[in-house]
């Protein structure tokens, strides 16, 4: 009986090693070079400068009347009527807080939308990197790496593989 006991605790300490035994099949992406590098990421990155445009179109207009305003005040404003020079400045005050407003708003609003977008890529790569991890056996698939070699370097094909799907992230 304590023969069997003891064959028995050896063999449940050998389970382990066994196990361990089997190939492990790791995979690493680099995720940054897919963001700056897939079609879906270019495409993004074009139609937010659409999107975003007339509104950067608006600001840049709203800062050249302010510089106008002020290179006028700084030009003239010794010769104008106190009251015209106040209300100048009165207005270039008000043309100064409506662009911080519009200006603060724009990067917020630009900010919101490509963390909106950065988020849709990732779930695009998340989903081609299960495909391949189901399709091939894949362990591990690290999203980053101190070191990979090539044989383990999988962002290629995941660029590969979102170019063949085709996905653009909608707005």
């Amino acid at each position: 009986m304590k023969h069997s006991s003891l064959l028995l605790f050896c063999a449940a300490l050998l389970l382990p090693a066994v196990a361990f035994a089997q190939p492990f099949k790791v995979g690493v992406i680099n995720g940054n070079r897919i963001l700056a590098e897939s079609e879906m990421s270019r495409s993004a990155a074009e139609q937010m400068k659409k999107e975003f445009a007339p509104r950067e179109e608006q600001l840049r207009d709203l800062q050249k009347q302010g510089v106008d305003l002020k290179g006028e005040l700084d030009r003239d404003g010794e010769k104008m009527k106190p009251a015209d020079r106040q209300a100048k400045e009165k207005r270039l005050a008000g043309l100064s807080q409506q662009f911080e407003q519009l200006q603060r708003s724009f990067a917020e609003d630009v900010e919101f939308r490509q963390r909106e977008v950065r988020m849709r890529i990732i779930g695009e790569i998340n989903a081609v990197m299960q495909s391949i991890a189901d399709a091939e056996k894949f362990d591990l698939i690290l999203p980053q790496a101190v070191y990979g070699g090539a044989e383990i370097d999988l962002t290629d094909r995941v660029l590969k593989e979102m170019a063949k799907r085709g996905g653009t992230p909608a707005r």
